[in-house]
């Protein structure tokens, strides 16, 4: 599971296997706690597919940062379908 972006609490990830057969998306759940389920949001379309655990300013905030840095991890995400290297990208 490729980590994309961190942001203070978020991480942004790929599940590899999905990349290969859904659209664009990532997954984001906060760095504490291990019994978390991981949100799901469209890159092209900032819809929510799943909410997993995050509260609803959390969802908002990791929305917002997709949002504001919608190219380029739509770029990452490309890279890590097509097998090429990332690096994390460390979200302000």
């Amino acid at each position: 599971m490729p980590k994309i972006a961190i942001y203070k609490f978020l991480t942004f990830f790929i599940v590899a296997y999905d990349a290969l057969k859904e659209p664009p998306h990532l997954h984001v759940v906060k760095e504490k706690g291990t019994r978390q389920r991981s949100a799901k949001i469209w890159l092209e379309t900032l819809k929510v597919a799943e909410k997993g655990t995050l509260s609803d300013k959390e969802l908002n905030q990791a929305i917002k940062l997709i949002q504001d840095n919608q190219i380029i991890l739509i770029d990452s995400f490309n890279k890590v379908k097509n097998g090429k290297k990332i690096t994390t990208l460390k979200l302000k």
